[in-house]
């Protein structure tokens, strides 16, 4: 794969998971304040992992997520639930980057997030 085809496709040494440059959008909401239930975002990047998305709202480090995320060529809506590992501003006071892992992954969410980096990397490979 040359390096051109693997623009959505980006891995380092240190990373355990390859992660898929994609844009999904997601629904998400904090675990603690459920009234906040079902903002809606957009990932800047995913893996097996966990992803990083952006928000209007800043979240603490620990603060648990649930995430809806559907994949274009994913029948089901997947649950994920993780928790942040960072928060920072983008754009002061109203964009934030947020960084969150994976926890206690099912295994349809497991087995969804397989396809995903297949799909992608297949689709990489193609081009």
């Amino acid at each position: 794969m040359t390096t051109e085809k693997k623009r959505d496709v980006e891995q380092s040494e240190r990373r355990q998971f390859i992660r898929i440059k994609k844009n999904y959008i997601i629904r998400f909401y904090v675990k603690s304040n459920p009234s906040l239930k079902f903002e809606m975002s957009q990932i800047e990047n995913i893996s097996k992992g966990g992803i990083c998305f952006t928000s209007t709202m800043i979240f603490q480090a620990g603060e648990v997520i649930a995430v809806e995320l559907r994949a274009p060529y994913v029948v089901n809506t997947i649950f994920l639930e993780g928790k942040i590992l960072s928060s920072r501003e983008i754009v002061k006071g109203i964009v934030y980057a947020n960084r969150l892992k994976f926890d206690n992954l099912s295994p349809e969410a497991a087995d969804v997030l397989e396809k995903v980096e297949k799909y992608n990397l297949s689709k990489a490979d193609a081009q």
